[in-house]
């Protein structure tokens, strides 16, 4: 019992090393047992385009993935080893940075220091540093950015470095993804109300929204030379389709040929397979019935896509619901039967929903609060942490609902950090009222 006092007075003296060591522990047992990277169809779209930047060759490139990720597997030389190893690192870090977030927001040390130390165990996050895919490279990002924002909040004579950070961080955070163009709009948006200057807001705050435009503006412009669309990803028509998917067949007369390929593949594709994913099996035949290039294809599918939701508005807001709900879903990418030490997948596999149960019940929770934050907002007049966090992450749940269906979660994952510290400082703040109204009384 002295043993374990001296460790925690040790830990609570010594958090950011408590902090790395645990985390760094967590990531050495799984990289032994586990010991495998983890690919999906995902990774090769990355490796290809990186490829393509290591060659300097980017002429006929068909735009479906911006070049902010595959730049990592630069760095790293195309080996996967090495890309694991920098994603590991990055998790490791965004832990430290989340504590520090904490910090920053008056957590007191012991509790940031306890909630930090329960997010080294959280096994999912860690498998994601084990893939070949873009989650851990994204939260350490949106990490970084909240903490810089949250610092600017607090001090409203931030140094012009720190605007510029933010808005550097948040330009890479559009060249992962293009999707969070939203973010950087809405920082400004909320900075803006948060000064409610002019002359500040076009001196600061436009630098916040200038690198993530330019950046969103010149990868569109990229796609447009090569596949004459002047577009972010060459995906969207694929991604809009696959909202369509139980309706695909009530279509209009123009795109009646689509639909029934769309509708066929719907029907015959095994029950163990994601039906949201239906539109990419059918593609080979769609490509060979039209004879277009994919950014064509795509180009036709959006066409296809906006004329059969016209038709069916009540079913795709149906399925907009369903994707919504699925995006507060917690995501495990790994490959359960491929452990270098078969017989530690079990083990592991409980470790990883006993999390994933936590982060859920802690996911309801946030959803249940955020009209509470916003009210909350409105009447007092003043964006608290815990608004701001409730409208970036409300806006993310809509606007990825109604572009998309099919694996919603990832796009909530980079954001897990933020609503576990949103829920955080909604039950420390309840907490004090209770103490407040017991010494009242």
């Amino acid at each position: 019992m002295e043993q374990t006092t001296k460790i925690w007075l040790w830990c609570i003296n010594n958090p950011v090393k408590a902090i790395i060591i645990a985390a760094v522990s967590v990531r050495l047992l799984i990289a032994i047992l586990y010991g495998h990277i983890t690919l999906y169809p995902d990774s090769k779209d990355y490796q290809a385009l990186a490829g393509r930047i290591l060659n300097f060759n980017l002429a006929g490139y068909e735009g479906g993935r911006p070049p902010g990720y595959p730049l990592l597997l630069c760095l790293s030389g195309l080996s996967g080893l090495i890309t694991v190893i920098l994603q590991l690192i990055m998790g490791v870090f965004a832990l430290v940075i989340a504590y520090k977030t904490l910090l920053l927001l008056n957590v007191e040390k012991r509790i940031a220091l306890v909630v930090t130390l329960f997010g080294t165990i959280y096994l999912p996050s860690v498998f994601f540093e084990f893939a070949i895919l873009t989650e851990t490279f994204t939260l350490l990002v949106v990490t970084l950015i909240f903490y810089i924002f949250f610092g600017i909040i607090k001090d409203k004579d931030s140094k012009p470095e720190s605007y510029l950070w933010l808005s550097l961080l948040c330009g890479y955070l559009v060249l992962i993804k293009m999707f969070y163009i939203y973010l950087a709009i809405l920082l400004f948006i909320i900075l803006g109300l948060h000064c409610r200057s002019l002359r500040v807001i076009v001196r600061k705050y436009v630098l916040v929204l200038l690198i993530p435009l330019l950046v969103f503006l010149g990868w569109s412009y990229v796609n447009k030379l090569n596949t004459g669309l002047f577009v972010s990803s060459t995906f969207y028509g694929f991604n809009i389709a696959q909202n369509c998917v139980w309706f695909a067949d009530n279509t209009t007369e123009e795109y009646k040929e689509i639909g029934d390929v769309y509708v066929r593949y719907r029907y015959e594709s095994p029950k163990d397979k994601e039906i949201a994913m239906t539109i990419w099996e059918a593609y080979p035949e769609l490509k060979a019935r039209t004879g277009l290039s994919f950014p064509d294809l795509s180009k036709k599918m959006y066409d296809y896509s906006i004329a059969t939701i016209k038709k069916n508005p009540g079913l795709y807001l149906e399925q907009v619901l369903i994707s919504w709900r699925d995006f507060w879903k917690t995501s495990l990418y790994w490959e359960v039967y491929n452990f270098s030490v078969p017989e530690s997948h079990v083990v592991v596999m409980y470790v990883c929903y006993a999390g994933r149960i936590v982060l859920q019940l802690v996911k309801i929770l946030f959803v249940l609060l955020i009209p509470y934050n916003i009210i909350v907002a409105i009447r007092r007049r003043r964006l608290t942490p815990e608004s701001i966090i409730s409208l970036i992450v409300l806006f993310a749940s809509l606007l990825q609902a109604f572009a998309t269906y099919g694996t919603n979660s990832r796009f909530s994952y980079p954001f897990e950090i933020l609503m576990v510290t949103s829920v955080l400082l909604n039950v420390l703040q309840y907490y004090q009222y209770r103490v407040k109204r017991k010494t009242a009384s």
